[in-house]
């Protein structure tokens, strides 16, 4: 799940832009590009959005935008080209260095062309740069509001389904104790070759395999796992780790239910389970 938000703001005879990309994953990241003007303020930027976004990897870049038909300048900074030819001069003298700097190497060196500045430019302050931010992050987490609904429909008919597919679980296990007795006589009997059954003992064992394939508690947990996934989707505030615990509870009941219950119906209903809870876990990743 992603979301993106673009934010302008005039200022100093500029166009600033604030651009915000959150891609959700189970850890906070953050990126950042600022301009110099506000490298200053990073440590208040890192907490303001950390403090709006908990979870997820954060692009955040702020740019000067000129306004429209504007030619932008630049300057030679003369000051910064000698500190560069004295620093070489220097070395060569102490290295022993043969060769010299042409004007093609100076440009590319840092900070000796520079974009010429208005007269007017702009000083930012942390509370008016803070509430410009807080635009943009508001922005973007409307977007993933928006997401998160029609996440939550999706989270909610795979509930659904696999509360049908319980159901049908249970019904299954329940017409399985009588098959079982039914094949187990069939096989006592071949056993005996014709000899007397004895019909007490038979009940008996027959009781004991269906107490030993019982999944009635796990059936139960499944329901209040179910029941209580749907109240935290329903809570506000973050919930992800908590359906992602849940994920992993439902999962361990049905791979109980499977290997209990000992029924081929009841391990092709509990793959089914398994494959939405699956997809809903994958899904859990992207919520706070």
């Amino acid at each position: 799940m992603t979301a993106f938000a673009r934010v302008t703001l005039p200022a100093g005879g500029k166009h600033w832009v604030v651009e915000i990309r959150s891609l959700n994953q189970r850890y906070f990241e953050l990126s950042l590009r600022l301009p110099p003007q506000m490298f200053q303020f990073e440590p208040q930027v890192r907490q303001l959005v950390q403090s709006l976004m908990r979870r997820g990897k954060v692009s955040l870049s702020v740019a000067e935008e000129g306004r429209n038909g504007e030619t932008r300048t630049y300057e030679l900074d003369t000051d910064q080209v000698r500190v560069y030819l004295a620093s070489a001069k220097k070395m060569q003298a102490k290295f022993r260095l043969e060769g010299k700097l042409c004007v093609e190497d100076i440009l590319t060196l840092p900070g000796v062309v520079k974009e010429k500045t208005a007269e007017d430019a702009h000083t930012w302050t942390w509370p008016k740069l803070n509430a410009f931010l807080t635009k943009a992050l508001e922005k973007a987490i409307l977007h993933k509001e928006e997401e998160g609904r029609k996440l939550e429909k999706d989270f909610r008919l795979r509930l659904d389904r696999i509360l049908k597919t319980t159901q049908r679980i249970e019904s299954l296990v329940q017409g399985g104790q009588k098959i079982y007795f039914e094949k187990l006589k069939a096989r006592v009997q071949e056993l005996l070759n014709g000899e007397k059954l004895d019909e007490e003992r038979l009940h008996r064992e027959v009781a004991m395999l269906a107490e030993r394939s019982d999944i009635t508690e796990e059936t139960v947990r499944m329901k209040s796992h179910l029941d209580l996934f749907g109240k935290w989707l329903a809570r506000d505030g973050e919930s992800g780790r908590e359906l992602d615990f849940l994920c992993q509870e439902m999962n361990r009941e049905a791979n109980t239910m499977a290997s209990k219950a000992q029924l081929f119906e009841v391990s092709k209903e509990s793959i089914a389970v398994k494959s939405e809870i699956e997809k809903i876990r994958e899904q859990v990743q992207n919520v706070e």
